[in-house]
């Protein structure tokens, strides 16, 4: 053993440890919007909750003075939301989530998502019953700009029967629920891909502290969210969040019809079906991707993993940044990205009956002139093939002296 304090002449061997395998970035963790039991929380912190007692304790409000330990997270007559959405997310498998307290009146939404720009495990955001465009446009958009989040989004209510004014004085008619679903949904665009719209709501019982114990009608993001973390652990992100059960359900709000089903399916709307004898069922995994434009991104799974490809190489080769800009450093960063890569393809994720066939990674002159090295930029394309589509989408990272960057093509 060499003492590298010894000052006498001589040779000492220093050792350095080389950089580790890159560690698959997080997919499950969930974010979600909300009204809680208990006003008195500051509005927009985010709470950091993983199982439904935390949840009653930190957002519940204390109704008995003589039982200092009885929290309720429900409102008694249940008109609360975001309680049953958190429940229906532990009950469908999810295990970490955010609690975003917002105020029962006018909540701002832009501030509910900026308190969530500082979290870097989030990959997943919902505000339950929020069902206007515009403020899920907003949702979309932060996904969108964070880059590595996906917005899960719920259809309107659209009770059938509620009528809509007639014309020319002919009585009112009734409301097509589909029709309405889909008008209501957000636009469909490359932004969008980073959200993806589920209907019809859900009808789920109420807590033993409600006055009347019929059931009640809860939008479905918060159930979908779990089924999304629930199908990340059993089977991984590249594994579309459909034909999985959603459980803690009594009923849905609309019996989707075959007809129906693919009215929905084509405008992008992913339908909850009950089946006899069976839970209701996700039968849907589109995004609200153009698909005329962004054909690729169509598919949940697909979108959900391309990011988590994107954050997980972004995050493991943050050791590059200011290495020297050599041979040296492309060889050392193509190993680690093609071994993470490899796993990837190995666990199912990528198309192709070898790794060349499903994946590749560039780090040569062509993309790194010496113009660009001049300037301090690394760029690096990777190519990968999803199950579907089983077509190439390229990542291009870049990486320079103030930190890195992705763009997808």
């Amino acid at each position: 053993m060499f003492d590298t304090t010894n000052r006498a002449p001589g040779v000492v061997i220093l050792e350095s440890n080389p950089p580790g395998p890159i560690p698959g970035a997080s997919t499950n963790v969930v974010a979600m919007i909300g009204q809680t039991a208990n006003t008195k929380l500051a509005s927009y912190t985010p709470i950091r909750i993983t199982n439904w007692t935390e949840f009653t304790r930190r957002t519940g409000r204390q109704p008995d003075e003589a039982n200092p330990d009885l929290f309720d997270a429900f409102d008694a007559e249940a008109t609360l939301v975001l309680p049953y959405a958190v429940r229906g997310f532990l009950d469908n498998g999810g295990g970490v989530l955010y609690v975003v307290p917002v105020p029962a009146t006018s909540p701002d939404y832009d501030q509910a998502l900026h308190s969530l720009e500082a979290l870097t495990d989030v990959s997943i955001i919902c505000a339950p019953g929020v069902t206007d465009a515009g403020t899920q446009g907003k949702i979309i958009g932060h996904c969108a700009t964070m880059k590595y989040r996906f917005a899960i989004l719920d259809g309107v209510l659209a009770d059938p029967a509620v009528p809509q004014g007639g014309q020319n004085g002919d009585p009112p008619a009734p409301k097509d629920p589909i029709d309405t679903v889909i008008k209501a949904a957000p636009g469909m665009s490359a932004t969008n891909a980073f959200g993806a719209v589920y209907w019809p709501w859900l009808q789920v019982m109420p807590p033993p502290t409600a006055k009347d114990q019929s059931s009640r009608t809860m939008p479905p993001s918060g159930h979908i969210a779990g089924v999304y973390a629930r199908s990340d652990v059993n089977r991984g992100v590249h594994k579309a969040p459909a034909n999985e059960p959603v459980n803690g359900v009594l009923d849905v709000s609309h019996r989707v019809t075959e007809g129906e089903h693919g009215i929905l399916n084509e405008n992008h709307v992913n339908a909850i079906r009950l089946y006899p004898n069976r839970a209701p069922m996700v039968f849907g995994a589109r995004t609200r991707a153009d698909e005329a434009n962004n054909l690729a991104w169509r598919y949940v799974n697909v979108r959900r993993l391309l990011s988590f490809i994107e954050h997980s190489i972004v995050d493991g080769i943050q050791w590059a940044i200011f290495e020297p800009n050599n041979t040296g450093l492309w060889k050392s960063l193509d190993r680690t990205i093609t071994e993470f890569l490899t796993r990837v393809w190995q666990s199912g994720a990528l198309f192709g009956t070898t790794a060349p066939e499903a994946f590749y990674v560039k780090i040569d002159d062509e993309l790194n002139p010496a113009s660009e090295m001049a300037n301090g930029k690394l760029t690096i394309e990777i190519g990968v093939a999803p199950v579907k589509p089983a077509e190439y989408v390229i990542i291009r990272i870049g990486q320079w002296d103030g930190g890195s960057a992705v763009s997808e093509g």
